[in-house]
């Protein structure tokens, strides 16, 4: 039986192309146990106001958070950004340490990106994470050469210099924008020209990435690999993530909304795509 034809693919990126969270909660959490004692504040005190300052940005990875908690305000009163900076330089020196031991690939993602790339398929990164961390990995991991472009909402917060955006690889979508969102793909299937049924996207979320792209026409294919961490790591991410109570109750209804919803194919590891379609 022939192989379905893809002329795009357009992939998730945290727990899809690279295990974002296996890396993250390990490393916020080395940073949190040397900045309180720092900060002369408890670590439960000092995760309940990360947490807010997560919450305030809309987001759970906000680069030198420890800056704006209420401890530091108050406990370290008077010094300025850099000697905050340089006072807890241990604190970060141990986020990018830890950080950098975890971020990895998962298996058969750069030769498989690297093989559709030589066969001129476009490959286009949608994320709901911010732009400036993704560039970030994808550039630390070698494979930003290999993406066309990357899909992103806008930060409520300017973050980005304009040379960032010069280059036309970063499309940033409205700030409001966030998966399940089916027209984003058919605006990217657009963009590129290509029909959604000769489109794959690929998640490692049933609800949030698989959903949308049967919703929108797309070819689904489902990162199951990205699902198989250490489970004790979503509590903890739970403990200090950005999600209000509102939030939890759209999740909930969303995955009342998707059902059973079923992949086109299930992913055991990155690789597995050329096994399914048929790129180029």
């Amino acid at each position: 039986m022939a192989r379905p034809r893809v002329l795009l693919l357009i992939t998730d990126l945290d727990n899809t192309v690279y295990d974002w969270l296996s890396a993250f909660v390990p490393a916020f959490y080395s940073m949190v146990e040397i900045a309180a004692p720092l900060i002369g504040v408890g670590t439960d005190q000092l995760l309940d106001e990360l947490q807010i300052v997560h919450r305030s940005h809309g987001d759970s990875e906000h680069p030198f958070a420890l800056l704006e908690t209420q401890s530091v305000h108050g406990n370290l009163e008077g010094k300025s950004e850099k000697e905050l900076l340089d006072y807890l330089d241990p604190a970060f020196h141990a986020f990018n340490r830890v950080r950098k031991e975890h971020l990895k690939l998962y298996d058969g993602v750069y030769d498989t990106l690297r093989e559709l790339f030589d066969k001129r398929v476009p490959i286009v990164a949608y994320t709901d994470a911010r732009v400036i961390n993704c560039l970030f990995r994808l550039e630390r991991l070698g494979v930003k050469q290999y993406f066309s472009r990357l899909y992103a909402p806008a930060h409520v917060r300017k973050e980005l210099d304009s040379e960032v955006l010069a280059d036309g690889f970063v499309r940033l979508l409205a700030p409001a924008d966030r998966k399940p969102n089916p027209q984003t793909l058919l605006d990217i299937c657009a963009e590129f020209g290509v029909l959604p049924c000769n489109a794959l996207y690929v998640g490692d979320s049933l609800v949030r990435d698989i959903y949308m792209a049967k919703a929108a026409g797309l070819y689904s294919a489902w990162a199951k690999f990205g699902t198989l961490y250490d489970k004790a790591l979503w509590p903890k991410l739970v403990r200090v993530t950005h999600w209000t109570d509102a939030d939890v109750e759209r999740e909930k209804a969303l995955r009342d909304e998707a059902g059973t919803v079923v992949p086109d194919c299930v992913l055991e590891h990155f690789s597995d795509l050329t096994k399914h379609f048929d790129f180029g």
